[in-house]
């Protein structure tokens, strides 16, 4: 019985987590610097703490609609990788505590590929679908963040 921490956030009208132990840190959106010739769901790339790192709009990535940098709207920066990745969400809600029990088979039908999709947590306010942020990208894609680093 081992407790995970997940960090939720909302996507469209949808709840998802990540594992807390792959993210850095949670910080207000900033205007990235585009870059030609990248997939549509590369926003372009920050100077965060000195570093270059590449902003992914995951709405974009699933096919949810495009990012809404409003006053909700975080970025999640995260280890993908070797690489720090900003991952625009439109909100995020919460830091969740579960036991590793409670984290269930993920559903057949849901609007996103099931390659990223860990699991899915049972909670009162509905599901919460569990993503790998590591798998988000796929090896060509990892290749295009790595130049733009």
């Amino acid at each position: 019985m081992a407790e995970v921490q997940f960090v939720v956030f909302r996507l469209a009208d949808e709840e998802y987590g990540a594992q807390i132990h792959n993210i850095q840190e949670i910080i207000r959106p900033e205007e990235p610097t585009k870059v030609p010739n990248n997939p549509d769901f590369i926003e372009g790339v920050i100077n965060h703490r000195g570093e270059i790192v590449p902003v992914l709009d995951l709405k974009k990535r699933f096919r949810l609609g495009n990012a809404d940098y409003d006053r909700e709207s975080r970025f999640i920066v995260a280890e993908v990788g070797e690489k720090k990745v900003a991952f625009v969400v439109d909100e995020v809600t919460e830091i969740l505590r579960v036991d590793s029990e409670q984290i269930g088979e993920p559903p057949e039908m849901t609007k996103i590929n099931k390659d990223y999709i860990t699991g899915v947590i049972k909670m009162e306010k509905g599901l919460v679908i569990l993503l790998d942020l590591s798998k988000v990208l796929t090896v060509e894609e990892s290749d295009i963040l790595e130049n733009l680093q």
